[in-house]
This record gives structure tokens, C-alpha cells and sequence, in this order.
């Protein structure tokens, strides 16, 4: 027969045994969180990559390219092409601006506020291209304008309609991808939150 000693001596074992459980699962709650967040920060990352790119090679090549376009066609000027080309840096500095995360943002933040800026990154991003879409076909038509009429020149310009194109479906492509990647992130919040955001 068990005296109560015996019962007493059973149940602080299984106390220690609870604490010591509990104590676990709550440390590997911190360490699933920290990896989660870790995750959302690093499926961010490519889109600040993409901005560095777009800063150091995209618009050292464009200058190059419209460098070469007013040798070969000294009758344009300067003036649309310089506006091109402050186009594309401000266009980038917004894009600094507003895709701005680190990974301290990620661990130390609230995921409801890291969430709420998702989405507010989302709507940034939608309002730089309705703006910056009519300006550059604006400052492209100026700039082409100052074509004369012969037959390098008339390819040069499809050449460069044809270019305008792709280069516009590839950014909204890219555009695309990055609300996407701020969708999927927005969701595993919602998840880990159980919070409408």
C-alpha cells in the first residue's frame, strides 16, 4: 500500500516534470518564431536585391544607352533625356523608400504591424506606377520627338518602342511578383496571428 508520503512525493515528481515541459515548450515556441520570421525576412530579401540591381546596373546601362542614342542622333536633347534619367533614379529611391525592411524589423516588430505594412507597401507600389507610367511615356514621346526623319533613326525609335514594351511587361511582371511575395507573407501572418490584417 502507497501512504501519502509516497502519493505526495509522486505528485511534486510529476510537477517538476510539468514545469520542466512547459519550460521546453515555451522555448521551442521562441525558436519557432524567430525561424518563422527569419523565413518572411529572407522571402523578402530578393525584392532588396532587385533594387540594388536596378540602382547599379540598370541605370549606369540606360545612361549608356542614351549616351550613345545622342551621339548617334545629335538633333535630340539633352533635356528629355536627363528627365528620363532622374525618372528612373527617384523611381528606384521610392522603391528604396518603400521596400525598406531588415532583418531586426522582422524579429523585433509586432506581425500585425509588419503585416499592416505589407500592405501598405502593396498600395505604395500600385501608386508609383500609375504615376510613373504616363510621365515616362510623356518624357519617351519628348524624347523621341526629337528624332529626324530617316531610316536609322526610324529604327532606332521602333527599336525603342519595341524595348519600351518589354521593359514595361517585365516591370509589371516584377511588380507583380513583389505583391505576390507581400501576399504569401501577409497570409502566414494572418495564420500565426489568427488577426485580420
Amino acid at each position: 500500500m502507497m501512504t501519502n508520503n509516497d502519493n505526495n512525493n509522486e505528485l511534486d515528481v510529476m510537477r517538476q516534470q510539468l514545469e520542466i515541459l512547459k519550460q521546453k515548450l515555451n522555448e521551442q515556441t521562441i525558436v519557432n518564431d524567430r525561424l518563422i520570421r527569419k523565413a518572411m525576412s529572407s522571402k523578402m530579401s530578393w525584392i532588396q536585391k532587385y533594387i540594388w540591381f536596378e540602382l547599379l546596373c540598370l541605370i549606369p546601362v540606360a545612361a549608356l544607352c542614351f549616351v550613345g542614342m545622342k551621339l548617334l542622333a545629335p538633333t535630340v536633347s539633352w533635356l528629355p533625356i536627363i528627365g528620363i534619367l532622374l525618372l528612373m533614379l527617384a523611381d528606384v529611391l521610392f522603391d528604396f523608400y518603400v521596400n525598406h525592411t531588415s532583418a531586426k524589423d522582422w524579429l523585433s516588430e509586432n506581425l500585425v504591424e509588419t503585416g499592416h505594412r505589407l500592405v501598405w507597401m502593396k498600395r505604395m507600389r500600385w501608386w508609383q506606377f500609375v504615376v510613373s507610367l504616363p510621365l515616362a511615356l510623356g518624357l519617351f514621346a519628348w524624347y523621341f520627338s526629337g528624332f529626324t526623319e530617316n531610316e536609322m533613326l526610324r529604327s532606332m525609335i521602333a527599336g525603342g518602342t519595341i524595348g519600351g514594351v518589354v521593359g514595361l511587361c517585365i516591370g509589371i511582371c516584377i511588380l507583380i511578383k513583389m505583391n505576390h511575395t507581400n501576399d504569401e507573407l501577409i497570409q502566414q501572418i494572418r495564420d500565426l496571428t489568427k488577426e485580420e490584417i
